[in-house]
């Protein structure tokens, strides 16, 4: 008997039965037992966070004190952040965030975010335009596809002629909707499948590699 491999097998399958049978049973001991291991669940990811914090300034920490690394500010930076934001969210001591708080969120996270998505931006071009080229009928039929939706979307051209608009509502609504229920229904399918693996202890992915 491997410990390390069947006690967490085990446990997987005792949890997975017990969420399968709140789910369609209803039966009142199983949702009481199912809704303790949901509180132990929320217990553990708290400890979780609190590792990954550790984590942060065991790693962090190191490549401040000994700045061989040319990004060693960069660490400094987020274990500044961290402790800030960690110390103004708890210094209420309600759940609820305060006004310090969402001062320091909208001033300086939100900007950061917005200029790191604005940046993407030029990538995101930069890849449209190697992926678009017309090199065969494929390719061309999906640069076709994207410049009638992007024709649509603008709303100059729907205002010259509404037939862009018009175009680009038969492409998001038989084409596209029709291909995402396809992606779904396998999404779905591969899930049953991989939950069933897990039940049963062929998936084994989730305890780590040898």
């Amino acid at each position: 008997m491997d410990i390390k491999r069947d006690v967490p097998l085990a446990i997987t399958f005792i949890v997975g039965m017990l969420a399968i049978g709140e789910y369609y049973t209803g039966i009142e001991a199983i949702t009481a037992t199912f809704t303790i291991v949901k509180n132990w669940g929320i217990v553990l990811q708290g400890f979780a966070l609190g590792l990954g914090a550790v984590n942060l300034f065991r790693v962090h920490g190191s490549r401040v004190s000994t700045r061989k690394r040319d990004d060693w500010m960069f660490s400094g930076w987020l274990l500044l952040m961290l402790v800030v934001f960690v110390f103004f969210g708890l210094s209420t001591g309600e759940y609820d965030q305060g006004a310090t708080y969402s001062w320091l969120y909208n001033a300086f996270y939100l900007p950061l975010g917005a200029t790191m998505y604005s940046s993407l931006a030029f990538y995101m071009a930069y890849g449209s335009y190697k992926v678009l080229r017309a090199r065969n009928f494929d390719a061309a039929l999906l640069f076709i596809t994207a410049v009638l939706v992007i024709l649509g979307n603008t709303p100059l051209f729907p205002t010259i002629y509404p037939g862009f608009f018009h175009m680009r509502e038969w492409i998001f609504g038989p084409i596209v909707s029709g291909a995402y229920r396809g992606v779904r229904i396998g999404i779905g399918m591969g899930a049953v499948v991989l939950g069933i693996r897990t039940l049963l202890g062929m998936e084994t992915g989730y305890l780590g590699r040898h």
